[in-house]
């Protein structure tokens, strides 16, 4: 079995120096900001804290992810998103799209950046906001430009990509572009923490609520480790199953290589052994990690997707 294990020495990364995690700010103003934002927003705008962030999906009426996105509340109770810097100018303008008679204004801060700090962080400066997070991974989410998040990070060393990467697989705390990509359910990709079952309507939110109440989706996400580092993502295939799932996260680790994979429910599973082309065995450390629960109490049967 191999161990996850993450480094709890304070340190740093800049979300624009890892691939796909650059994120551009989206502030809002408005009187409606708030109602706006729970309709569109898969999270539980209501529930936000100043100084913390919450993870969130946009999704299309169909319940799959279009952009995941990070709610920011600052300590004067205004809300912001930080959305993936590669598709921000499409996520801007399908949000410009359904401002219709709302008292909102939306618009892009573009010289801002990201570094996510753990397990601690350095306080927030008059340049530099700073947030309590779990995504992209557990930590401090710091916001500002450049030089200002220079300033404020001065002492924290910078971590190496592979030291985040065993940060965040250690946490099971999946990413975009790697485990969250378009057209995938929330439940397929381990990011239920990003949606709310009770809050009321919001776009997607009744195929999620089906997937929900009658059953759980084929494809969730899970811990593996294989004595051999991938070179990039790896097809998964298992003795009964030829397209067992995918490999999607890896790192280093001083047991081998340790990673995130998105898998079919009947392989998630400790102890089950699948094969990736290259790498060789590659064991499954965990059963479905950042899953939809079901409603308590009641048997599921896994959701054909499609078939609904």
């Amino acid at each position: 079995m191999v161990t996850m294990v993450a480094d709890v020495t304070n340190q740093f990364v800049r979300l624009d120096a890892l691939a796909h995690q650059d994120r551009r700010l989206l502030r809002f103003t408005g009187a409606d900001v708030g109602r706006f934002l729970q309709g569109v927003l898969s999270a539980d705008v209501k529930q936000l804290r100043a100084g913390h962030a919450q993870a969130a999906a946009i999704l299309t009426v169909k319940g799959k992810i279009i952009s995941d996105a990070i709610v920011l509340c600052d300590v004067e109770g205004a809300i912001a998103l930080a959305v993936p810097a590669e598709i921000a100018d499409e996520v801007l303008a399908l949000i410009d799209r359904h401002i219709i008679m709302d008292d909102v204004q939306v618009r892009l801060v573009p010289l801002q950046r990201f570094a996510l700090a753990w397990p601690e962080g350095p306080e927030a400066t008059a340049e530099v906001q700073r947030f309590v997070t779990r995504h992209p991974a557990p930590g401090v989410l710091l916001v500002g430009e450049r030089l200002a998040l220079a300033e404020a990070l001065k002492g924290v060393p910078e971590a190496e990509p592979n030291a985040y990467a065993l940060h965040r697989i250690a946490a099971a705390a999946p990413a975009w572009g790697h485990e969250i990509t378009a057209d995938t359910f929330p439940p397929e990709v381990g990011f239920v923490a990003a949606v709310s079952y009770d809050k009321g309507c919001y776009m997607g939110q009744e195929p999620l609520a089906r997937i929900h109440a009658r059953g759980q989706v084929n494809r969730v996400l899970v811990q593996v480790g294989a004595a051999t580092l991938p070179a990039g993502p790896l097809p998964l295939a298992a003795p009964e199953r030829a397209e067992a799932g995918r490999w999607t996260s890896w790192a280093s680790s001083p047991d081998g290589a340790v990673g995130l994979a998105i898998v079919h429910r009947s392989v998630a599973k400790p102890g089950t052994v699948l094969t990736a082309e290259g790498v060789g065995p590659v064991e499954v450390c965990s059963g479905p990690m950042g899953d939809d629960p079901g409603v308590p109490g009641k048997k599921t049967a896994t959701v054909q997707l499609g078939k609904r």
